[in-house]
Order: structure tokens, then C-alpha cells, then sequence
């Protein structure tokens, strides 16, 4: 099965299960570095926003309380999305969902002031195309993603915590699979200098950089 086609099939089936993950991958902390990550994309005051890999929608309706344009929400999982169309229905603000292909996005260039992903970059198949499409269609691109501490002690008890528990995420979520996938996807995804250099590869825009959260377990990138 393609890497895609493996991603998309496991995310329809934790979707339910998609918040207590990041729980777990974090270390209950990714709600917090998701307010700090919204808090640095929204200091552009973008009119408008698109949110790949959005999941159940949380960045999303965040991104929208403070951007007066268009706000939408996108992922290839028709699972995620039908929990975010969810949330949408009790929700006030108004975020438009939809299924799309972050390496085929139906958007004209420069369509969004921002492009934002979180915890989503690392499961594309083809990460070059992603990136050229994330920085096509927007002015800024903001990624958070899961990466390796650059202390090596902190690196390996970190990973080697999250291993020791993968039989009960495989209890809780029937895919056992689906944990030790995201689990080595964390532990192999080029971070910190190496995920800067892809990015500038693929984009062209004057400014790259990246901060590191809780020591390193993920980062914040940037491209405006």
C-alpha cells in the first residue's frame, strides 16, 4: 500500500481517537504549543487563512477569530473532516471544510494571506510538492511539526517512553499500526536545520526559520 493510501486509511480510522494522540505524542502539552504556534502566524495579521491538515478543526476556528476573511480547513482524511464538519455546525464562526490533497490544492496562487499545518507535514507522500504547494497558494507558511530533541539523552528517553506504551495505544485504538507509524515517522523526519533547508528548496520566499518547543520534541517553521 502507498504511503498515502496507508496515511489516509489509518487517520479515517483514529479519527475519533486523533485529539488523545497528540496527547500522547506531546506529552499533554500540544494545546499549548498550538496557541503559541497560532499566536506567531497571526503576527503577519493575515486577512485570510488556509489550515492543511486540519484535522478536527482546532487551528482552524482559532485562525478565525482573528482573521476577518476566508478561513478553511482542509485534509485528505474524510474521517477528520467529518469531525470537523461537526464541530463546524455548533460553532460560530464561520471555517469552510473540505476534503483536498495538500500536493494538489484547488486554490489560485497567493489565494491566502497564510498557509498554516500542524503535526501533518511528515505524513506527505511527496514532501517536496507539499511545500511547493503550501508556499504557492499563500504569502507565509507556518508549519508545527514533531521533530527530535538535539539532546541526545532527552532524544532517546523520549522515544524510547513513547515505544513502551504502543501496545496500550494499540488497546485504545484497534491500530496499533497507526501509533507505530507516527511514533517512527517523529523519530526519522529531517527537523531543526534540515527541514529549513527542504523548505527553502521548495519556496521562494526572504525569510526561513524555526523554533524548537519543549526541547525539541517538535518545531515551528517559518517561510514569508
Amino acid at each position: 500500500m502507498a504511503k498515502a493510501d496507508f496515511v489516509r486509511v489509518m487517520f479515517n480510522d483514529i479519527a475519533h481517537k486523533y485529539d488523545l494522540l497528540n496527547d500522547v505524542l506531546s506529552v499533554g502539552t500540544h494545546r499549548l504549543w498550538k496557541r503559541a504556534f497560532i499566536k506567531f502566524a497571526l503576527k503577519q495579521n493575515p486577512k485570510s487563512a488556509l489550515d492543511c491538515a486540519t484535522g478536527t478543526g482546532d487551528i482552524a476556528f482559532k485562525l478565525k477569530e482573528s482573521c476577518e476573511g476566508q478561513v478553511v480547513g482542509i485534509d485528505f482524511s474524510q474521517g477528520m473532516i467529518n469531525f470537523a464538519l461537526e464541530r463546524a455546525r455548533t460553532n460560530p464562526l464561520p471555517v469552510d471544510f473540505k476534503v483536498a490533497d495538500i500536493q494538489k490544492l484547488p486554490f489560485g496562487d497567493k489565494a491566502f494571506d497564510i498557509t498554516t499545518i500542524s503535526f501533518g507535514i511528515r505524513n506527505v507522500e511527496n514532501l517536496d510538492l507539499g511545500l511547493k504547494e503550501l508556499g504557492r497558494v499563500s504569502n507565509g507558511v507556518y508549519i508545527l511539526e514533531f521533530g527530535q530533541p538535539k539532546n541526545s539523552f532527552f532524544k532517546k528517553l523520549y522515544f524510547g517512553m513513547l515505544k513502551m506504551y504502543v501496545p496500550i495505544f494499540g488497546l485504545i485504538s484497534k491500530r496499533k499500526d497507526a501509533y507505530e507509524y507516527l511514533i517512527a515517522s517523529s523519530e526519522a523526519f529531517p527537523s531543526a536545520e534540515k527541514f529549513v533547508d527542504i523548505m527553502k528548496k521548495n519556496m521562494t520566499f526572504k525569510n526561513y526559520g524555526y523554533k524548537p518547543v519543549f526541547g525539541g520534541i517538535a518545531y515551528i517553521y517559518y517561510a514569508n
